[in-house]
């Protein structure tokens, strides 16, 4: 049996109060962004095949932006942050720049300002990790790509799984003050097996036979 199949539900809220750690100190660096009452929550995280990834966004082959952070240190990975292309052009409204009717033709500004927003929520969550298990690990700096989610994902995921079959989720809610509804983003942990296994084990979340 596997470290997977042996995950509950107990433990998988270690994965998402890692979560509302790393959410808390993002959204107090977005909020001084946005100038704007930021409120990030974790509904759920867990663990699951890769191949079941795309059945979390309502339009997988829709053009968005991605922000993704590699990890350094005593764990390696990354820390991809995606949002879907209506939420990401809102954010860019709210940041007061134009807002694209093509995000493939959006400008350097522009692509930075995505940048340093996933930046914030993925080396805010990798930071979280640190503090929550006492791994020496830092962020790399982002990289920022405009592709299909698709696309994004399996380009991402190739980088850093080496044949992993599963990936960590975090699903975030972001509420922006004067915003009617939420913003839905997904933090989204690649890595291979070992590592995966590794910081899971650091978390508590052993199998039964360690």
């Amino acid at each position: 049996m596997s470290i997977y199949d042996e995950i509950n539900e107990q433990k998988l809220d270690a994965l998402k109060e890692l979560g509302n750690i790393g959410a808390g100190n993002a959204a107090t660096a977005i909020s001084t962004m946005l100038n704007k009452k930021i409120d990030i929550t974790v509904p759920s995280a867990e663990i699951i095949p890769i191949s079941e990834l795309w059945e979390e966004f309502s339009d997988p082959e829709g053009i968005t932006a991605g922000a993704m952070v590699e990890i350094g240190g005593e764990l390696h990975g990354a820390i991809l942050f995606l949002l879907g292309t209506q939420e990401t052009k809102k954010i860019l409204e709210l940041l007061m720049l134009p807002r694209p009717e093509d995000l493939t033709q959006i400008d350097e500004m522009t692509s930075s300002a995505i940048g340093e927003v996933g930046n914030i929520m993925c080396s805010s969550y990798i930071s979280a990790i640190s503090n929550f298990t006492g791994l020496n690990i830092h962020s790399l700096p982002p990289k920022i790509t405009v592709d299909m989610l698709t696309a994004i994902v399996s380009e991402s995921s190739l980088m850093v799984t080496e044949g992993s079959d599963f990936v960590i989720l975090i699903r975030t809610d972001i509420n922006i003050e004067d915003y009617e509804g939420n913003v839905k983003g997904f933090l989204i942990y690649l890595s291979d097996e070992q590592n995966i296994i590794k910081l899971l084990k650091t978390l508590g979340m052993g199998t039964n036979n360690d």
